[in-house]
């Protein structure tokens, strides 16, 4: 299952090369349903949606965590 990283603008590079993880911009999200769908920064819009949401402090500290556990290097 893919995890998908929803951001108010375009994402954060950093987001780039994490395997299962497809970060994108609010506007590209079409149906969430079936989908494992995380929202960073936008409470609104994860209320609406129905779905998960993340302070991009925490979405931050995700990334570290499976920068760390699947081995990528953040550069």
């Amino acid at each position: 299952m893919e995890v998908v990283m929803v951001f108010k603008g375009r994402p954060p590079e950093s987001w780039r090369g994490i395997p299962g993880v497809r970060a994108i911009a609010a506007e590209e999200l079409g149906e969430v349903e079936g989908r494992f769908v995380l929202v960073v920064g936008d409470w609104e819009l994860a209320r609406r949606l129905g779905v998960g949401f993340l302070a991009e402090e925490e979405a931050e500290e995700l990334l570290a965590y499976m920068r760390k556990r699947l081995g990528v290097d953040p550069n």
